[in-house]
């Protein structure tokens, strides 16, 4: 395996939400020690002994799980870090809280943990007060980061301290409490840097340099990608790491990525994040996504997960979710905007095959994936997409009933339902061109943006309520030339 030039490679459960289980960080580091990372730092946001109630101490079971779980990362080449977030406010002259931290820290030292990490970022206190004892804010982050670095040092040369700080993304001119917490820190507490933003588009040399001026050191690149929780909670960022800079080794510290709440489907992205890391110079992004999914998918649902995937690309590193749907329906939306003919066109012929492949996709998925914890994974946002497919059928089913001068009160019903339904999901997938599309149809058909509808149907509900099969409904309106087939009786009484 080819030396990286980073010298710090991590990962970190750093997000809010639902953290993981013992078993997903189990497997978790296992495939970090696989793909040559050698660092882990544990400090999920809603843990509540590691933030919001962070002078708590860990009931002995739980850190007996932890100490099982320091020995594993060791076992797979991965050092485990133990950070603590003060989530609500700590007095930072007081012997009474630096005992709390110190007494949590021994914790996880007796279990064999060396690396130990300070969040104090997102906190809702603090910025410009002048903590008791102390200057500034800045000084007392550095104080307390220095107490505890000496304090570790004490028991162990071999301990590390990190510090992520409340200014941690940005470019010049920083303020100055960047500048006065690195000229008090402590040269050996690394600092992390998130970038010109929180979760960043680009990460570029110039970028590093000028935080590195104003911190006194080089950090440690905190990527917040694949990352998707707060307002990022509707996606899943299944793409390829890019838009970091080829020779951002020359600047840096190393290089940590904050993970998805999904352990699973992050790996794809991190899959991508360890090519670059090993050679940045020559990564290839396309190359070592496909070589991704692969690997998480298996020869079997390959083709399966790489079209899931494909329409859930939009994250920090771009705003395009479905690249592909959303070409193969911009000329059908231009054509129905301008009042034209499509429906028996080849554009429209396109577009339902493509539908086609994602609805196979979906069920092979959903059915006969071998690899369950990512089928857990990318199921809410499976059963999105597959409202999407059955809203793009029904819309190009009533434009076809349009077009031919046929009834169009049922596939109208129908596709009311699944444009509401598409509205209100709580994952977004297949990004918004297809929606757009279905409302410019209902729009064509003269239902305009109606609020009162019929429910939505599933597909089952449907076939159970009336013999007439939904797919043959949607996909071959020769099947009720006058619209009397019975489903709207069907659509009326869900």
């Amino acid at each position: 395996m080819m030396s990286s030039p980073f010298p710090i490679r991590g990962a970190v459960e750093g997000f809010y939400g639902t953290y993981y289980d013992f078993t997903e960080r189990d497997s978790m580091l296992r495939f970090l020690g696989e793909r040559d990372f050698n660092l882990y730092i544990y400090g999920p946001k809603n843990d509540r002994q590691h933030r919001a109630r962070w002078r708590d101490p860990y009931p002995e079971d739980i850190l007996d799980e932890f100490g099982r779980t320091i020995a594993y990362a060791a076992d797979c080449g991965v050092r485990f870090c133990f950070a603590i977030s003060f989530g609500v406010p700590m007095h930072y002259a007081s012997a009474d809280d630096f005992a709390a931290v110190t007494n949590k820290f021994q914790a996880f030292f007796e279990r064999g943990c060396r690396a130990f990490a300070l969040f104090l970022d997102d906190l809702s206190y603090g910025q410009g007060e002048k903590p008791a004892g102390y200057a500034g804010i800045a000084h007392a982050h550095a104080d307390i980061s220095n107490r505890l670095l000496a304090w570790l040092r004490s028991r162990d040369p071999a301990c590390s301290l990190y510090l992520c700080q409340t200014e941690y993304h940005g470019r010049p001119p920083f303020t100055t409490y960047l500048r006065d917490l690195g000229a008090h820190l402590h040269p050996d507490v690394d600092v992390f840097y998130t970038g010109p933003a929180i979760s960043s588009r680009e990460i570029t040399v110039r970028d590093v340099e000028a935080f590195s001026a104003a911190a006194g050191r080089a950090p440690l690149i905190w990527d917040n990608f694949p990352v998707n929780d707060l307002l990022a909670r509707p996606e899943i960022h299944l793409g390829p790491v890019h838009g970091r800079a080829r020779d951002l080794h020359r600047t840096c510290r190393g290089f940590v990525s904050n993970l998805m709440n999904q352990a699973e489907a992050s790996k794809i992205a991190l899959a991508t994040i360890g090519d670059y890391l090993a050679d940045p110079e020559q990564y290839d992004a396309e190359f070592s996504w496909q070589r991704a999914v692969l690997w998480a998918a298996g020869h079997d649902s390959y083709e399966a997960v790489q079209h899931v995937a494909e329409n859930a690309l939009s994250s920090c590193l771009q705003t395009e979710q479905a690249p592909v749907l959303d070409r193969l329906v911009a000329p059908l939306l231009t054509a129905v905007e301008g009042g034209n003919p499509i429906a028996a066109g080849p554009a429209v012929r396109e577009l339902m095959a493509y539908l086609d492949t994602l609805d196979e996709a979906s069920y092979h998925l959903k059915n006969r994936m071998r690899n369950l914890a990512l089928r857990r994974d990318l199921l809410p946002w499976i059963e999105a997409l597959d409202d999407r497919i059955w809203m793009g059928r029904a819309a190009i089913r009533t434009l076809e009933a349009i077009e031919n001068g046929m009834n169009v009160e049922s596939p109208l019903h129908l596709l009311q339902g699944l444009v509401e339904d598409v509205q209100g999901s709580p994952k977004r997938i297949g990004g918004t061109s297809l929606l757009a599309l279905a409302v410019r149809v209902q729009q064509r058909a003269g239902a305009g943006t109606r609020t009162s509808s019929p429910p939505a149907l599933t597909e089952e509900a449907a076939a159970a309520m009336h013999p007439v099969n939904l797919e043959a409904h949607i996909l071959s309106p020769s099947n009720a030339p006058d619209g009397d087939d019975g489903l709207d009786l069907a659509v009326e009484s869900a």
